[in-house]
């Protein structure tokens, strides 16, 4: 069965990322048909669970069971509809994204409308099947709407909304895409050594993870231990420490560290240098890791990348704006073995 995933374009590059490292967290087989910022289409050999993966995803707008794709001429599209008929009977809907800016969608739709809807009764309200056209600059892909995935979810969990606020906590919809990234699922270990307000813990704790937070600051540690009760999540181990005494404190080695680093302005650094705080908190990080773990860390900037590289394989580097002079560089890598 294939199925295409409709792709926010607010980050290059990065929801694509989302959807394949969420998709292997599931260990589902699958292979990619087609892929570029504005969708991408997978096939799956046999076990998946589309609802699952929607309730993973946080850039990702909708996924659609795929029909065809088709350049956008009339007589090829008719073609295509004629070739892919709807075989489940009940009311249905046609709806359409345009995402071109060249191309107009009326006549294409009408040429999908006139096929699809032919002895089936219209519903635009509830229809029983729902026929999903996004028209893109080269392409129009014509699917079965499965799920949308809620949008609204992440703007509710934003910082201003949670018992404890910090102003600098990064949008929960990016923190569900790192931890996506991360390829953890349900009962997963993850920690995150300066949790601040537990922004990546929430996240994670919603999709059934093991969590682990700490920070210097008690104050913090309480904050975090607050926003996890209102969104009913565990705290049990959430707890205050320097980072460089983490190794004392869990006793198991975590499936990923995620985490955004100090950097020394809204955030403390107990008057540590940033460059030797960083030091050991990569290797205090590497000691409570596991030989296949990830690492997801946020720095100021990118110059920091060969300490890192130091003890960890790097995979990719994203890059997320904060605000107007504030961009975060999220390393996503693997542990180096000895």
């Amino acid at each position: 069965m294939r199925y295409y995933f409709e792709l926010s374009k607010e980050y290059p590059n990065i929801p694509r990322l989302e959807v394949i490292a969420t998709l292997q967290s599931l260990s589902y087989d699958f292979k990619i048909i087609y892929q570029n910022d504005d969708i991408i289409i997978v096939e799956f050999d046999n076990k998946y669970d589309i609802k699952k993966i929607a309730s993973r995803l946080s850039l990702v707008y909708s996924i659609s069971e795929y029909l065809f794709s088709v350049k956008p001429d009339n007589k090829e599209i008719k073609k295509e509809v004629e070739n892919n008929p709807i075989i489940k009977k009940g009311t249905i809907a046609v709806r359409c994204k345009n995402r071109s800016n060249e191309i107009k969608s009326t006549d294409l739709l009408r040429a999908i409308t006139q096929v699809y809807t032919k002895d089936k009764i219209v519903n635009l309200t509830k229809p029983d099947i729902e026929i999903y056209v996004l028209i893109t600059d080269d392409l129009i892909h014509v699917g079965i709407l499965k799920e949308q995935i809620s949008r609204k979810q992440f703007e509710q969990r934003k910082a201003q909304y949670r018992p404890f606020f910090s102003p600098i906590s990064l949008h929960p919809k990016i923190a569900r895409c790192l931890v996506n990234l991360a390829k953890v699922t349900e009962n997963d270990s993850v920690y995150d050594p300066f949790c601040g307000t537990g922004g990546f813990l929430i996240e994670a704790g919603l999709i059934g993870c093991k969590l682990f937070g700490s920070d210097i600051e008690k104050k913090m540690v309480n904050g975090t231990k607050q926003n996890l009760e209102f969104y009913h999540i565990s705290n049990d181990t959430i707890f205050t420490a320097d980072v460089g005494k983490i190794k004392d404190c869990i006793k198991s080695p975590v499936d990923a560290v995620i985490t955004d680093f100090p950097y020394g302005k809204a955030t403390t650094t107990n008057k540590e240098e940033l460059c030797d705080l960083y030091h050991r908190a990569f290797n205090s990080i590497y000691s409570i890791l596991k030989s296949d773990g990830k690492i997801i860390i946020g720095l100021p900037s990118e110059s920091y990348i060969e300490i890192i590289k130091n003890k960890y394989h790097i995979e990719i580097v994203i890059k997320i704006p904060v605000h107007r002079s504030l961009t975060r560089y999220f390393y996503v890598g693997t542990k180096k073995l000895p």
